[in-house]
């Protein structure tokens, strides 16, 4: 701080902590006057940073007891408290800001997650309840004896439950009733599929059979179709 000569008149610089200060103008040494570290302490106080509110609290606390150095200092004290409490508030609510737009971010990518894991359930529960209506239909043709129709439902349902094997029995009732060329490409579909392309086999040599001219041979019965 900077405070006056008592000899000169001149500024002398003194520093907190040093018992004595020295003119650099007439080089006498004297004892800082505590109205002047008073009043620096004050002026220190008034630019309520938190620096200088630290700073104006040593000054205070050297000269206690002396007029209201005191209560200065407890009054420095109190709003150097307040300001790192409102700068520690700061901290905290960017910190709140930080926390809420990480969980808004997290929300966001969550509910992302879960609308397309329910986009994919919706499209799974719907992809297998049109196949299990067509399965459905299918079988229903083959109650009703419509063989040709149950083998071509069958056979665009996929594999789906036993399809491909009930489409196989279908296509062995179209055999058995004589119509081979409507039950061939099902067996071609097949490939040779639960009887080692037996019916396949029999199916072409009916037809060259046919075509030739020649009386059809009786083939070996199948086994029933009935079974699961």
């Amino acid at each position: 701080m900077i405070c006056k000569c008592r000899n000169c008149g001149s500024s002398i610089e003194w520093k907190y902590g040093d018992a004595e200060a020295v003119c650099k103008v007439c080089d006498v040494k004297q004892e800082v006057e505590k109205s002047d570290i008073y009043e620096e302490a004050g002026r220190l106080s008034e630019e309520n940073t938190e620096e200088s509110l630290e700073q104006a609290m040593l000054f205070y606390q050297s000269i206690r007891g002396w007029q209201d150095a005191d209560a200065q200092y407890i009054a420095c004290r109190t709003r150097l408290g307040r300001i790192r409490w409102l700068a520690e508030s700061a901290v905290l609510k960017e910190e709140e800001k930080r926390f809420e737009a990480k969980n808004a971010r997290r929300r966001k990518i969550g509910l992302a997650v879960l609308t397309a894991v329910l986009l994919c359930l919706a499209v799974i529960i719907t992809v297998i309840s049109s196949r299990l209506s067509r399965y459905n239909r299918a079988a229903e043709h083959f109650a009703a004896g419509e063989y040709e129709q149950s083998a071509a439902a069958f056979r665009e349902v996929g594999n789906f439950k036993n399809s491909r094997k009930r489409a196989y029995w279908a296509a062995v009732e179209l055999y058995k009733t004589g119509q081979y060329e409507e039950a061939l490409p099902y067996f071609v579909w097949l490939d040779g599929a639960y009887d080692n392309g037996y019916f396949l086999q029999k199916c072409r040599e009916c037809l060259a059979d046919r075509d030739a001219g020649t009386p059809a041979e009786e083939y070996p019965r199948p086994v029933s179709s009935s079974g699961s």
